[in-house]
């Protein structure tokens, strides 16, 4: 929509964003990912641990063919886990992208999201994790790898403090080449999407393809 100053919100958004580009040579770390280096150093590592064990147990292992039986099925919903802000500092300082929207300060310099969020690719990778608590594991595995992605997208901004899950179903499945040492491997492409507790559009939607052998 219009608004009475004649900017729509998608405009007004670029232009508080355009205005913080030419932040001081002192907050300047050069990235070309957005000027704004808000993190001096990683969160401590007790900060970001995440303990697995204390989120409950995958879905129990089930043959190969059952899985490929399962293709259009839903396989499952991950545990809720929080997004911190310790976590987004870390992935900023790992990945080279400082850019403020996602730094602590983001509020008072006038974020158009409020206050911080999550980098998209974090949300990404946090995709992955979640997905892997909600999926069953093929019986007999001896090597599994990432293949690639399909069709990502980021429908909302994920504020930080936000908790998330995933929500998984089999897009498709597809016998491929074993590797050496198994007898059969499978090309599978699981539809990933990301709720935001309390949200409506999810904070990520995505087809993540890995391969798997077994022996």
């Amino acid at each position: 929509a219009i608004h009475a100053h004649g900017m729509s919100a998608p405009a007004r958004r670029l232009a508080t964003l355009a205005a913080h580009m030419g932040v001081s040579d002192a907050d300047d770390d050069g990235s070309p990912m957005g000027r704004g280096a808000y993190v001096r150093s990683l969160p401590p590592a007790g900060a970001l641990r995440i303990d697995h064990r204390a989120r409950g147990a995958r879905p129990p292992a089930v043959p190969l063919d059952t899985l490929l039986q399962s293709v259009g099925q839903e396989l499952g919903t991950s545990g809720w886990l929080e997004v911190t802000q310790d976590r987004v500092d870390a992935f900023a300082v790992v990945t080279g992208d400082p850019q403020w929207i996602h730094g602590r300060e983001a509020a008072t310099r006038g974020s158009p999201f409020g206050g911080p969020i999550a980098h998209g690719n974090l949300t990404l990778c946090l995709a992955y994790l979640l997905s892997a608590e909600a999926t069953p594991p093929v019986a007999g595995a001896v090597a599994g790898l990432n293949y690639g992605l399909n069709k990502v997208r980021y429908p909302a901004p994920l504020p930080v403090g936000s908790r998330v899950r995933a929500r998984v179903r089999l897009v498709s499945a597809k016998e491929v080449p074993p590797v050496p040492g198994a007898a059969r491997g499978v090309e599978t492409a699981f539809g990933a999407t990301v709720e935001i507790e309390g949200g409506g559009k999810p904070a990520c939607v995505a087809e993540l393809v890995s391969r798997v052998y077994v022996g």
